[in-house]
């Protein structure tokens, strides 16, 4: 099922208006990203997402390191504790979710999205400077 839902004029009007703040919106979230990655390049416990283009950047991407001591559980509450909001990465593994059995295919194989499911989690980037956010987010993930 669907919805038939058509952008009125004056949505249009604002949406071409808001598309040419986009060029620098993506500036700030780069320059967020690339604060973000230098920070956390060596951590220890978390692997983080990779520049492969240009890419929007709207959150920063953690998933533990295979070898970590810790789950990710324990570094939401940290997270939860610090008032920093998080997500489990775009909704864990697709393939986890019952609105497969709908689908005429089958998948056998997807250990590392089933990994990325249990061991991720992001915060999200925005068009601000985040240098604060980031240095919080890492000194809280930090102590362990």
């Amino acid at each position: 099922p669907g919805y038939n839902l058509r952008p009125t004029e004056f949505q249009g009007t604002l949406g071409l208006e808001q598309l040419k703040k986009l060029p620098h919106f993506l500036q700030i979230r780069r320059e967020n990203a690339q604060y973000f990655t230098e920070k956390f390049k060596d951590h220890r416990n978390f692997i983080i997402q990779k520049e492969n283009g240009e890419s929007s950047w709207f959150s920063f991407t953690l998933v533990l390191r295979p070898e970590s001591h810790q789950k990710r559980e324990y570094y939401l509450q940290k997270l939860k504790k610090a008032d920093i909001g998080y997500r489990i990465v775009t909704g864990g593994n697709f393939l986890s979710h019952d609105v497969v059995k709908y689908f005429d295919y089958k998948c056998s194989k997807f250990d590392k999205a089933k990994y990325i499911h249990y061991n991720g989690f992001f915060v999200g980037n925005g068009p601000v400077d985040l240098k604060n956010n980031i240095d919080l987010l890492y000194e809280t993930l930090a102590k362990s």
